[in-house]
């Protein structure tokens, strides 16, 4: 074995060592004559602990100081050699004033309680056999002289009795003279107290034991070995101090070698020190230089430090280090060479969330495993010859923290294990700081790091797992990446400019675990990030980050690089509370299929900041989905969620569940809030689906949803689910750099097919209780190109509303479905469902075609009310002037509607295409100040309109129902209207009109089936009274048919009786009269009795209109009506009546009111009182 080998050569190099020092006789001690009369004396054969010994008299006094004088001073084997201790002597100094090292084979020791001190500059050796009987302390030294407190020199050089005054002997390592010689050692030296040696040279084999202080001082090398049958055991009761020029130091091939100390340990040295040991420290444990800076440390072999205090050192070079450390640990830079010869600690250890565990095996994986701040050294103790010996290192030492602070590792393809968790000490807080990792390997993969932190865990500039040739230029990713794992009960923080990454053929895992924060600080030039990254095949790495708080501002990312066949791995978050600001938190493939993103948060709010997925595959890779779940979000400023393709590759779904609300808005240099599926220029791939669920979602300033294609592929689904409301409002106008004006961005929910695009639109869908849209937001589903546009359908439980119009550069509030200029796809349908819709202030539902396509349709259901009411406000499925595409048609099924101010519902065709159709089916409709229904053309045929109203159609001051065509004063047929209804109720001076006309082609047909019109005439041509066409200029009439059952419309008003009945005679049930208010009075128009029948028999119930109509003021009637009668200028109050019964003879009775207990036919609704005021 290559350790036994190096143990053997440095034992024999050892021993030739020592035999060179002296080649003269042992076993003699001579004292000289430098004392004179109070020289030393030998007294040989003493008896002493039942064996004999020899003891040495004599010598100076001073004080409690003993001196003694030898010419040559030596110990045979198995010789026992005792200084006599007289009372009060507390130092006994001993100098070889000879030219010979002195030979200590047997027992030296002292007989009581004094400390002895040895002072030879030829050198000391002790052999084998050595041993020390001394309870003080022992200092032996090659120094020349010893330097006591009053500057009196104890030694060799002009060696004379000491001066008669009492001296003070507390001698420190600056004390000695530089020593000259040698001390060799290989015996078992124990002291009660210190031991010190002080040499030119240290050569330690053995073992030494001081109860106290441990000092091995050398002016030049210091050497120590062991071997496989000869343990070296250094223990200190406290201090332990090694020192010299240069330190080597091998102790490994016997099981118990090893360095103690119950207090501090320290090595020092000018050069790097060499420790191949195991070390054992009751304190802290050190390396230092000689100036007292932290000193350099290197092993070939496996180096074990445990201390229960601090470790420091500067650096560390060679094979698995380990260190356990009841403090801190600070180095600087580790660099780990291989693995370690022997399997000295094979452990699996369980971090500090109680799952994930990590196997610690420094011969298999070169390892860096440091442990701070923990109550676990697991000390072996002493063995081997231990008389004497103090027990182990006190595992209690003093610990500053459990910090661990480490600049920076290198450890190709190892383990790199950095914890203060294990075991912990819970009186001591503590924080890891990595400033770099580097954990790189060409061949054999990048190594794992694990780091497990009580507090924080700071990684200031990178961590690096990746199986890459850093060699080259550019790297070479040959092999798997390493994992990485950072778990921190504190922070887990990356400052400006920090890197955590894993590259390589497939990327590691990254696992990022803290219980208070992640947090990656801001930096102006984004070069900070989290990433895994594959190269080659296989399935890349996750990367996982899991807090209560997530602070980022840069990139997170599991990526799979150009041309890798590999599929990317996960990015998973997990929080309470995850803050994007500036961060771009994605997966991004270049090769095979992207890793999916999933989002778990209880808050998520996104500030300039990007969650996605994406696809630059050239090969057909896909991009991942998207999933995001929390409690609220909030994307502000740009913030986005989205998915898109920019090469060969379908881009992933965008999967939102939002238990509570959802905010966006704002934008960023033009890029809007909110959430995107895309289809890139040039790109081939489909856009995935965009699926939205929350409570409450409010966009605003520009915030989108947008599904769009631009390459060859469909844009996405978007569907939107929110239990509550959804509110969209207004825009935005930006200023874009090389923009000459600013740029107005909407909010919107958007499904479109852009130009030179070849794909599909796609459906939005929208599930909410209220819907509300204004200030120029919209809802469009559009194709500029050859692709069919999308459609819209909104579900909403409670209302829409759509408001607003906030002019130029801005559109109106509203919802689009449409072909526009230069497509040649379909538009889209536009499906509105809910109990109230309301479109106001110039908002407007389009389906509108500029091009070749046609236009969509409207269909709208509610099952309470619409409103629309506003100039330019309405819902419209027209066709534009140029285009050719034909019109959509627009169905509309409420219970009432109302269409005031200028309001339209419209089909119609400024191009060559037909318009399309308008169906409603309704209770009632009222048409007021301006508003239409029109199917109009400017050309083709007019579209036909269908009102089916079971209670009540109202025209209002100019309100408009028409399918007139060719109003360009071209051809076209006038389309068909169609009314039935149970009241067609107009005001003739108001111009409302229903008109089915023509310039060239023939007029429309007008039929209506009502129960009774009211205020409209029939006319051939159109008038400034209200009317009902259906002419045509130039071309052939179109005809009106108008059915009122058992009334005719021809007999006009009945006349009133010139005499006016007593008023105690009326019946004066109905309305009370109000301002501006038609009132009918007085029972000339009713019978007497209010159930009987209207007959035209009966001369005192013939109506007649209060009105004069002269020939001369009214264009000639084409119909069949006879023109009504004229009628006295007196005006008679009539009871008016509110309602009709059919008695038992089949005749139809107007009543005021109906009897109790009447019924009428299912649906039928009667116009009263209430609805007749609300017509003004």
């Amino acid at each position: 074995m290559v350790r036994y080998r190096i143990g053997i050569l440095a034992s024999c190099g050892a021993i030739a060592y020592t035999l060179s020092l002296t080649t003269t006789t042992l076993a003699q001690i001579i004292p000289d004559n430098s004392l004179g009369a109070e020289r030393s004396i030998v007294t040989p054969n003493v008896p002493h602990q039942g064996a004999l010994s020899d003891r040495i008299d004599g010598g100076a006094i001073r004080g409690s100081n003993l001196f003694h004088s030898f010419q040559d001073f030596n110990v045979g084997n198995l010789q026992r050699v005792y200084f006599a201790n007289p009372t009060g002597i507390e130092n006994i100094l001993g100098r070889v004033t000879g030219s010979q090292a002195s030979q200590i084979l047997g027992t030296l020791g002292v007989l009581g309680s004094a400390n002895l001190y040895l002072i030879n500059p030829n050198g000391i050796i002790f052999g084998k056999n050595a041993r020390l009987d001394i309870s003080g302390s022992f200092f032996a030294s090659t120094a020349r002289n010893l330097v006591l407190e009053n500057g009196y020199q104890f030694g060799t050089e002009n060696p004379g009795a000491p001066p008669l005054l009492t001296v003070n002997v507390r001698p420190g390592l600056g004390d000695w003279l530089p020593a000259s010689g040698a001390i060799a050692n290989s015996g078992n030296l124990s002291v009660g107290q210190n031991l010190t040696l002080v040499g030119n040279n240290l050569d330690l084999q053995g073992q030494l034991q001081a109860g106290g202080n441990l000092t091995l001082q050398a002016t030049n090398n210091l050497r120590v070995r062991d071997s496989i049958s000869d343990a070296f055991i250094a223990s200190a009761g406290q201090q332990l101090l090694f020192q010299g020029n240069k330190l080597d130091i091998f102790a490994l091939n016997h099981p118990a070698s090893g360095f103690f100390s119950g207090q501090n340990m320290t090595f020092r040295s000018a050069n790097p020190i060499g420790a191949n040991a195991h070390f054992y420290s009751g304190g802290n444990f050190n390396l230092e230089n000689i100036n007292g800076d932290r000193g350099d440390l290197s092993s070939d072999d496996d180096p074990i430090i445990r201390a229960s205090g601090d470790v420091s050192f500067n650096s560390y070079t060679g094979a698995s280090l380990h260190i356990f450390a009841g403090g801190s640990v600070n180095i600087d830079r580790i660099l780990i060479t291989g693995t370690e010869p022997a399997n000295f600690i094979n452990e699996t250890v369980t971090l500090s969330d109680g799952v994930t565990t990590v196997t610690i095996n420094g011969n298999l994986t070169p390892t860096v495993d440091i442990r701070a701040g923990t109550t676990n050294f697991n000390p072996p103790g002493i063995t081997g010859a231990t008389t004497g010996f103090s027990a182990p290192p006190n595992p209690n030492g003093t610990a500053t923290s459990a910090n661990i602070t480490i600049n920076r590792i290198i450890a190709p393809g190892g383990l790199v294990f950095l914890t203060n968790q294990y075991q912990p000490n819970p009186a001591l807080s503590g924080d890891i700081t990595v400033n770099n990792l580097i954990a790189t390997a060409a061949a054999a993969g990048g190594g794992n790091v694990v780091i497990d932190s009580r507090g924080r865990i700071v990684t200031p500039n990178f961590l690096d797992t990746s199986g890459a040739d850093y060699s080259t230029n550019p790297a070479r990713y040959i092999s798997r990446g390493g994992d990485m794992t950072l778990i921190a009960l504190g922070d887990i923080f990356m400052p400006p400019s920090s890197r955590i990454f894993s590259e390589g053929i497939v990327g590691g895992n990254i696992t990022l675990r803290s219980q208070s924060a992640i947090i990656q600080a801001p930096t102006a030039s984004g070069n900070s990030y989290i990433e895994s990254a594959t190269y080659g095949a296989g399935q890349g790495g996750d990367v996982n980050l899991n807090a209560p708080t997530i602070s980022l501002s840069n990139f997170v990312q599991s990526n799979v690089r150009r041309g890798a066949p590999g599929s990317g791995g996960r990015l998973i978050i997990t929080a309470n509370s995850l803050q994007g600001n500036g961060a771009i938190l994605s997966n991004v493939t270049r090769g095979g299929n992207g890793g999916n993103v999933i989002i778990n948060a209880d808050a998520i709010s996104l500030d300039r900041s990007v969650v996605g997925s994406e696809t630059f595959s050239p090969n057909g890779g896909k991009a991942g989905d998207v999933e995001i779940n929390a409690n609220t979000f909030v994307a502000t400023n740009g913030g986005q969620v989205r998915s898109f393709t920019g090469g060969i590759g379908d881009a992933g779904n965008v999967t939102v569940s939002v238990l509570d609300s959802i905010t966006l808005t704002g934008t960023n240099g033009g890029v809007f809030s909110g959430f995107s599926s895309d289809v890139r220029r040039d790109a081939v791939g489909n856009a995935g689906a965009i699926a939205i669920e929350t409570g409450s979602l409010s966009m605003a300033r520009g915030a989108q949803i947008r599904g769009t294609t631009l390459g060859r592929g469909n844009a996405g689904r978007i569907e939107i689910e929110a239990t509550r409301s959804i509110a969209l409002d207004g825009g935005i106008l930006v200023t874009i750099p090389n923009r000459p004006e600013p740029v107005p961005i909407t909010t919107a929910i958007v499904s479109e097919v852009t130009p030179g695009s070849q794909g599909q639109g796609n459906l939005i869908e929208i599930n909410t209780g209220q819907l509300s849209v204004s200030n120029g937001a919209g809802i469009s589903a559009s194709t500029v190109s050859s692709g069919n546009a999308g459609s819209i359908l909104i579900n909403a439980s409670e209302s829409v509303s759509f408001d607003g119009n906030p002019g130029a550069p801005f559109f109106p509030s509203g919802a689009f479905v449409g072909t526009l200029a230069g497509a040649s796809g379909q538009g889209g349908t536009l499906t509105i469902n809910t109990p109230s819709l309301s479109v106001t202030n110039g908002a407007q539902l389009e389906a509108v075609t500029e091009s070749r396509g046609n236009a969509g349709n409207i269909n709208i259901n509610a099952s309470e009310s619409i409103l629309l009411s506003g100039a330019d406000t309405g819902v419209f499925s027209n066709t534009t002037p140029a285009s050719t595409g034909n019109g959509g048609n627009i169905s509309i099924d409420p219970a009432q509607i109302e269409i005031r101010n200028g309001a339209a519902i419209s089909v119609d065709s400024q191009g060559s295409g037909t318009g399309g159709n308008i169906e409603v089916e309704a209770n009632r409709l009222t048409l007021d100040n301006g508003a239409r229904i029109s199917a109009e053309t400017a050309s083709t045929d007019g579209g036909n309109i269908s009102l089916e109203l079971p209670d009540l159609l109202v025209l209002r001051r100019e309100s408009q129902i028409s399918t007139t065509a060719g109003k360009a004063g071209s051809s076209g047929d006038g389309g068909n209207i169609t009314i039935d209804t149970g009241f067609l109720v107009a005001f003739p001076q108001e111009n409302s009109d229903i008109t089915a006309n023509a310039f060239l082609g023939r007029g429309g047909n007008v039929d209506i089936n009502a129960t009774s019109i009211f205020g409209l005439a029939l006319r051939s041509q159109p008038t400034p009274l209200s009317d009902i066409t259906a002419s045509s200029q130039f071309g052939v009439s179109g005809t009106v048919s108008i059915n009122t059952p058992d009334v005719d419309p021809g007999s006009g008003l009945v006349s009133l009786p010139e005499q006016v009945s007593d008023p105690s005679d009326q019946v004066i049930v109905g309305c009370a009269a109000e301002g501006n208010s038609f009132t009918i009075t007085g029972r000339g128009g009713l019978p007497e009795n209010p159930t009987a029948a209207i007959t035209v028999a009966r001369s005192q119930t013939v109506w007649q209109d209060l009105r004069d109509f002269s020939s001369a003021n009214e264009p000639a009637n084409t119909s069949p009506q006879n023109p009504p009668s004229s009628i006295s200028q007196s005006k008679v109050q009539i009871i008016e009546a509110t309602g009709w019964v059919v008695n038992e003879k089949g005749q139809v009775e107007l009543v005021a009111r109906l009897p109790n207990g009447t019924t009428v036919r299912p649906g039928f609704q009667f116009p009263d009182c209430k609805d007749l005021q609300n017509m003004r």
